[in-house]
Order: structure tokens, then sequence, then C-alpha cells
């Protein structure tokens, strides 16, 4: 069976990763790497982490209004909550992954302070329009990219020159920096996002009094143990065994035949911070280790990781029908998963899996904000409960990848799935 995806590191960073552990026991005085070196910027244990100085620093008074994408991890949202402020979501367009404008304009108010942007799945949002009518209302900019990291240029990626698509292939930018008008930018490096160093992320901030105040409440907290990230390098070690094809199979039918929920048990790998209160947990540094891992990634990242999952969506997507397609007009998409919407979830997972696709309802923890306040709704909205995620394997053999296309057209002919989805 293939995969629905592989962690994006390397045996060799892995050990690494293990190397910095053992050395971190053996020489505890050691100083923290100095990375990164640019200014506005720094390390932390996670982009929730990251969110959650932000806050601390612009200390709000309770009741301001923060605007979110209304699509996000639960803890976004609850970070915000913990603060005593009020998120507001504004619907995310299925075809764009942008905000609606229209609802953004309506649900600015007087205690609007800030907005807080989730791209999904990869895709970038069209952030010239969204940048304007911020600045028009005076609300800060968090850009929330954790799933949209392409690298950085201008800075230590690796930028690789056979890295140029074919005459033939479609043609996209090759990163992302974040929106020079973006007040905060936050680049997450957790455990299933791209580039991964198991955990940590980067946080640039534009306004130099802002950062100040975030960097020393950052260096405030106390360093995870090390011990904690060494447990997940070993995890890693387990997972990556278990995602060669093979094993994977193996594993599949064992869990199927133990009675257990198969997305269950791979959710419990790769959950970040399990539990409802992730304040207690995310209020740390990473330990000096994590810190080292994350500058190897950060310096030896390859934009040919972002021209890959490109081809290999397209080559599946080109045939499929245009209504089953997520974020079908997004202009800068690095398909960090290959999301597609259909009435009949759960049949098209079955009828994959049967054919050695592992397809998933679930490879997320994503919910969908509901609104304090009744709002209009948009023409197209993003609908999660009807979307699966198909397998995102680079490694996927051209024959494999022509099956899947295929294999998916047929399914999606079929009568049931291929009325109009159900909004």
């Amino acid at each position: 069976m293939i995969p629905r995806g592989k962690l994006d590191l390397t045996f060799s960073d892995t050990f690494a990763g293990i190397g910095y552990c053992i050395a971190a026991y053996l020489r505890p005085g050691n100083h923290p790497p100095v990375f990164p070196k640019e200014a506005g910027r720094m390390v932390t244990l996670s982009v929730r982490t990251g969110l959650d100085l932000v806050l601390t620093a612009l200390n709000y008074p309770p009741g301001t209004e923060i605007l979110v994408s209304n699509i996000n991890i639960p803890d976004m949202f609850n970070i915000i909550r913990a603060h005593q402020l009020i998120p507001v979501p504004v619907s995310v367009d299925k075809d764009t992954l942008s905000i609606d404008l229209v609802q953004l304009s309506k649900a600015i108010s007087p205690a609007s302070k800030a907005l807080l942007l989730s791209p999904l799945f990869g895709g970038v949002m069209d952030m010239e329009a969204i940048i304007g009518l911020a600045k028009k209302h005076h609300l800060i900019v968090i850009e929330d990219a954790a799933q949209a990291f392409m690298g950085d240029p201008g800075d230590h990626a690796v930028l690789d020159q056979d890295a140029v698509l074919d005459q033939d292939a479609v043609s996209y930018p090759d990163h992302y920096p974040g929106h020079p008008e973006t007040a905060v930018l936050l680049y997450s490096f957790g455990l299933i996002k791209t580039n991964t160093a198991i955990s940590g992320a980067l946080i640039k901030i534009k306004d130099p009094e802002l950062y100040l105040k975030v960097k020393q409440l950052n260096e405030g907290l106390s360093r995870q143990k090390t011990s904690i990230y060494l447990k997940k390098l070993f995890k890693v070690l387990f997972m990556k065994l278990l995602t060669i094809n093979s094993c994977y199979t193996l594993f599949y039918h064992l869990i199927r035949s133990s009675g257990k929920d198969f997305d269950e048990v791979l959710s419990g790998f790769t959950r970040g911070f399990p539990g409802n209160d992730p304040l207690k947990k995310i209020r740390f540094r990473p330990c000096l280790a994590n810190h080292r891992l994350l500058e190897r990634k950060w310096n030896t990242f390859s934009p040919s990781t972002i021209r890959e999952r490109k081809i290999l969506a397209e080559s599946i997507l080109n045939g499929l029908p245009e209504s089953v397609k997520i974020g079908r007009l997004n202009k800068n998409h690095s398909y960090w998963v290959l999301p597609i919407e259909c009435n009949d979830p759960i049949h098209l997972i079955g009828e994959l899996r049967k054919h050695g696709f592992d397809a998933t309802a679930k490879a997320s923890s994503l919910i969908k904000l509901t609104p304090l306040k009744p709002i209009a709704e948009i023409s197209s909205p993003l609908c999660l409960t009807q979307i699966i995620y198909l397998p995102m394997d680079t490694q996927m053999k051209s024959s494999k990848r022509r099956e899947l296309c295929v294999l998916l057209q047929a399914l999606l002919n079929t009568s049931k799935d291929n009325r109009p989805i159900k909004r």
C-alpha cells in the first residue's frame, strides 16, 4: 500500500538529531547555535508558542477581536481565547484558498486589532487585497504559514539549480517569504510539516519594538528537556521504517485485524501537543538538540522538494473534474497535502485502499470555527466533512500515478460521486 505521506527528513537527519541529543548530555554547558542570524527572527518551540508570545507582547485588553481565517487547528483558536481575546472567523474559499474579502470587510469592527491568516494545504493566500484592507483599518497581519513553507530566499536555503521545470510543465514560484507588509510570519517545522525538524518554529517579526518584546519573553522560557526530544527522534525512526510500502501494508492489515481504527492509530504518532490545555506544553524553548537540527534543516533545504510535490499533484489532478479540486484557482500552491472534495468520503477511501492507495479523511486536526453571530455564507465554502486526502508520496512511480488518476476518474464518475457537492 502506498502511504498517505512520508516524513520530510532523512535517516541522516534523524541520526544527526540523536547525535545532538547525546552531545547535549555529554556537554550540558554548550551554548545554543547562533541561528537565525538575521534581524527580526527567532526560533520557538512551535507556531503555537510563537502566537502565544506575540499575543502576550501585544497585550490587548480583554474582549479585543482577532479576525481569523475560519479553518485552523483548535489550539490556535484556544490560544486566542486563553488571552481573553475573541476569534472572529472569516470564511476560506474552496477554489482560491483565500479568505473572502467581502466577509472580512463586514467582520471588521472597532474592537478588531489583528488578522490571523492560516494558508491551508500549502496554498498561499492572495495577500495584496488583504493587506490593503488590513492597513486601511490598522490591523496587524499575522501569517501562520505552518502549511505553506517553501523555503526563504535571501537566507541560507539552498537554491537547487536543477529545480527548473521542463517547458512542458507548469511553472510556479519557488518560494514564499511572506508578504513584505506582514507584521508577523510563523514557519512551522513540526513533525508532519515541510522540512520538519520534528518540532520547532521560526518567527519573523517586522516591527523592532515588538520583536524585542517577544524575544525577551521567549528567552524567559525554560528549555524543553532533551529527553522529550530524544523520544520523538526514536519514534521518527520507527515511523520512517513503517512508511516503507511493504511494512505499511502489513501494519495496515494488522491494525484492521485487531479491530482498531487505522486513522486513529496513525494520528497518535503525529499529534504534536495532545490534550485540551496546550499552554502548559508550548511555553518552552526548544532544547539545544532541536535548535541544532532545525538549523541543519533550514540550511540544507532544497526547493526541489516543492517542485516534486507540484509535479505529483499535477499528474494526479489534471484528469479529475474541476468540482472536486480544492485550491484550483490558487496561484501559489506548494501541495503540502493533496485534498479533494467528494460526496461520499467513506466509500471513496474504502475503494482507494482496496487498490493499494491509503487515502484518508483524517490527515489533519483542522476544524471550522463557528461564528458567534450569523454571517452570510460565501458561494464556495470549504467543507471539511467532504474532504479526503490522497497519498502525497513523491516517490510514487509514474505507473502508480497514472493508476491512481484513472481510478479516481472512474470512482468520481459513478452516479453517487458525480452529483454536485452538497453545501
